[in-house]
């Protein structure tokens, strides 16, 4: 990903060049999006098959990334 937004960033904004990179950025974050979404559905039900009760905890995401200092790893969390 990063290589592909440092190859975006030296394109000329608004070029063909430049839409042709943003598609290929774009896709990798959909090809991410649902690797994030197959594993925490695998785990899902894993966790629903092992397990006769599963407690969830409801916490405020967007809180803990602004006040704690490891914001980014927070966010990366689903």
């Amino acid at each position: 990903m990063k290589k592909l937004q440092k190859s975006l960033s030296r394109k000329v904004k608004f070029s063909k060049n430049w839409y042709r990179q943003k598609e290929k950025i774009s896709r990798l974050h959909e090809y991410i999006k649902n690797c994030r979404r197959d594993f925490l559905h695998k785990l899902s039900k894993k966790l629903s098959e092992t397990y006769n009760a599963v407690v969830v905890e409801d916490l405020n995401m967007k809180g803990m990334i602004q006040a704690l200092n490891f914001g980014k790893s927070v966010g990366d969390n689903g």
